[in-house]
């Protein structure tokens, strides 16, 4: 290969990787090794991606261990839901896991729940958080999800979760909730736990939660929404033409070379 195709090459792949990856990934692009030049790729793109096939294949082992009965293996089948781009089913499949007998399960389901930022669990996770029969291990792992999915909903369950929990590690984790979900209606209790409470790390996290919802400190949640305001700027299209146009270098340079 020339070094002036090879530069070509280079600029290919570093506009692609300046799509966000949801786009990316729905443009069916298979990567240097695939077959057809990119222009093709980018016009060939159908339902059957190579996403989607793994979502399947991902939804349908998660399915078969669900429904084991060795609990380590349920947990095993919840985990494989973390990634997966079907919201409903694997929400469905979670929510099943949520209502599972054995706490091991129940607090899988809660952890991938909240890293999948699902809102509509919130309700849920919120009654669950002060059921009697909710183990202490499981409360906490609620209250981290809630602050992780950043949903209103969480504030007032969690701010009755501190009003009943004396021990720091729970605390410091509630406390660093609120300032995930970033609603003023905490601003209260966070001044009072700042003023009073006995842990020096509960009170330094009450500070910074407050300087979240006040907007002087970002949160979890405003980090990620930058990112993808960053992502955004150039608009997919403009992006798109910038492939084709380098695809049709790279199409002119290959010429070019077997002419020779």
């Amino acid at each position: 290969m020339s070094k002036a195709r090879a530069q070509l090459s280079a600029l290919v792949l570093a506009v692609a990787l300046a799509l966000p990856l949801p786009a990316f990934a729905q443009l069916g692009y298979t990567g240097p090794g695939g077959p057809g030049t990119l222009l093709q790729n980018l016009e060939t793109v159908g339902p059957n991606t190579q996403r989607a096939q793994a979502d399947d294949q991902l939804i349908k082992e998660a399915k078969e261990r669900i429904a084991d009965a060795d609990p380590r293996v349920r947990v095993e089948g919840l985990e494989k839901l973390r990634y997966v781009a079907n919201q409903t089913e694997s929400t469905q499949l979670l929510n099943l896991g949520l209502n599972d007998l054995d706490v091991r399960v129940r607090i899988k389901a809660i952890d991938v729940l909240g890293a999948r930022g699902v809102n509509d669990a919130v309700p849920l996770m919120s009654q669950r958080l002060f059921l009697r029969q909710t183990p202490a291990i499981e409360r906490l792992h609620l209250v981290a999800a809630l602050g992780r999915i950043g949903d209103a909903r969480g504030t007032l369950p969690i701010i009755e979760y501190l009003e009943e929990t004396t021990d720091p590690d729970s605390r410091g984790t509630a406390v660093f909730a609120l300032g995930e979900i970033g609603d003023p209606r905490a601003n209260d209790t966070l001044i009072q736990i700042v003023q009073n409470d006995r842990s020096a790390m509960v009170r330094r996290l009450a500070q910074e939660a407050l300087e979240k919802i006040d907007g002087e400190l970002p949160n979890h949640h405003q980090e990620e929404l930058e990112a993808e305001r960053k992502k955004e700027l150039e608009p997919t299209d403009q992006k798109l033409s910038q492939l084709r146009a380098l695809d049709a270098q790279l199409e002119k340079a290959k010429y070019g070379e077997d002419t020779h």
